[in-house]
Formats: structure tokens, C-alpha cells, sequence
């Protein structure tokens, strides 16, 4: 059951598809939406370009509040079309723990575009949303219009740690979808192997009350990875989802998310629900 929802922003980009597919989802589900802006550090300033005037760290919080001040009317603007308990709140970049997440259900956030920036990398933020916050995080492309979603998701399945944390997160709304497609992704001819997979998975989810279809889609030439498979199923499906496990590795003492996640966050056309 899905009872508080979180939408993150920052910056001076629009937020407004993400904070409108939220908005329509707490609202089907009954949910309280939180809206929240991060204000990046301004140490970030001081890495890049050393000693700075003082005019200029005052001149970057205007900025923040500023694009603080603009979000939120969009936010209260969106989320007055929906019959809903909303409310509003910022954080800081810096704050070690990410809070507000670990008292919600579900996130959701805009699709990154900024990794080379040197203030705020938002590609590296979704990558933290992640892995440090153990909740499914929805990412929803800047240009998505649709209202509504989820209802003709894609289970990206394979028999791994993570994948599993996203069929569980992702229950309620599976069972809530009118039917999921359940794809593994596979380059071997092990047609037994995959069988039984298929058998299990889909098994497991019909307990649950979730209608499925099983596809073992194989790579083609034209598919340079895993990522382009698995879309090229959603577009031929007309799918409106895709939920996956958030894979990543170590390093330096974290964990970050693979390239092959990474490429599918910034390509998918349509939402993507990842759990780590």
C-alpha cells in the first residue's frame, strides 16, 4: 500500500511532468504528496574555481531561493487540479542522510540531463536516490505529457538480488496495472533455462493477483546493448513503465549505478521504476 509519495527538484529546470505524474499518482492511490527542493552546495564553487568573492556565494542562495520560489508555484499550481494532501519542503545537497525519503514509499524525480555540470550533477543524484535511499524511484523524461501511467508496465526480470527488490516494490502497482510484461533479455538458445524462469516469475506474480505475459527477447545486430532491447519491446508493446532493478558497483567505499542502468534513465522514453 502506497500512502506517502516524494517528488524531488532543484535548479532552474521545469519539473513540472514529474511533479504532475506524482500528483496523478497520489491521487489514484489515495497517497500524501511532499514536494522537495534540494539546494545544492556551494562548496561545489569553491572546488571549482578556489577562493571566491563572498558577493558571489550571496549571489548563488538568491538564485536558489529564487528557483525554489518558482518550483513550488508550479508545484502548488499542478497539484491544485488533483484531490489531494500535498505539502512542501527543501533540503540542503549536503545533508549526509536523505531524510524525507526514508519516510515515504515512493520517489519520484525528473529524468537527468546535467551530468557535466559543476554545481549540481543530477545524473549522480538520481544515481544516490537510488542506492542510498532503498526506495523505488520513478524517473519521468522531462518532455513526458501522459497523466497517467502504469498501466501497461515491463518487468525487466532476471533472477538477481536487485531485480527482485523491484518486483517487490513494485507489487502495488503491478497488481494495480491492467497487465505487465514480463521481459528477459538473453543472448544463450537455453530455451529450458528460460522456461523455467518464466514459469516461476510469472507464477509468483499470478499470487499476487498480476496478469502477465512472459517474452524472452534476444538481442539483435542493431541492439547495441541490453538497454536498446528492452526498449525496442516497449515501443513495439505501446508500454507506459518500465520497472527494473537498480544494478550497480563498488566504488571508493559506494555504490553507483552501472553504465547500462545509467543509459537506460537518460534513454527511455517512457517512465522508469528502479529499486536497488
Amino acid at each position: 500500500m502506497i500512502k506517502e509519495v516524494l517528488v524531488y527538484t532543484f535548479g532552474d529546470q521545469s519539473h513540472d511532468s514529474a511533479i504532475r505524474a506524482a500528483a496523478a499518482f497520489a491521487a489514484h492511490h489515495n497517497a500524501r504528496l511532499t514536494g522537495l527542493f534540494v539546494k545544492p552546495d556551494v562548496m561545489a564553487y569553491s572546488v571549482a574555481y578556489g577562493n571566491y568573492p563572498l558577493g558571489l556565494a550571496e549571489t548563488f542562495y538568491q538564485l536558489q531561493a529564487s528557483y525554489c520560489e518558482k518550483i513550488k508555484a508550479r508545484f502548488e499550481s499542478i497539484t491544485a487540479d488533483y484531490e489531494l494532501r500535498c505539502q512542501w519542503h527543501q533540503t540542503d545537497e549536503y545533508e549526509k542522510k536523505p531524510r524525507p525519503a526514508f519516510y515515504s514509499d515512493l520517489i519520484f524525480v525528473r529524468q537527468p540531463d546535467s551530468e557535466s555540470s559543476v554545481v549540481f550533477n543530477d545524473t549522480d543524484f538520481v544515481d544516490h536516490l537510488i542506492t542510498d535511499t532503498g526506495l523505488p524511484t520513478v524517473v519521468i523524461p522531462s518532455d513526458w505529457s501522459a497523466e497517467n501511467f502504469a498501466q501497461l508496465p515491463v518487468l525487466g526480470w532476471k533472477e538477481t538480488r536487485e531485480a527482485v527488490s523491484a518486483v517487490r516494490h513494485a507489487l502495488p502497482i503491478m497488481r494495480d496495472a491492467k497487465d505487465v510484461d514480463i521481459v528477459a533479455i538473453t543472448q544463450t538458445t537455453d530455451f529450458k533455462e528460460e522456461l523455467i524462469e518464466g514459469i516461476e516469475i510469472s507464477d509468483y506474480l499470478s499470487k499476487h493477483e498480476v496478469t502477465t505475459k512472459y517474452f524472452a527477447e534476444r538481442m539483435i545486430e542493431q541492439d547495441l546493448n541490453e538497454t536498446d532491447t528492452l526498449l525496442r519491446h516497449v515501443e513495439n508493446r505501446g508500454r507506459d513503465l518500465i520497472i527494473i532493478g537498480g544494478y550497480g558497483h563498488s566504488r571508493f567505499r559506494e555504490i553507483v549505478l552501472g553504465g547500462m542502468t545509467r543509459s537506460l534513465i537518460k534513454k527511455s522514453p517512457v517512465p522508469v521504476l528502479l529499486s536497488h
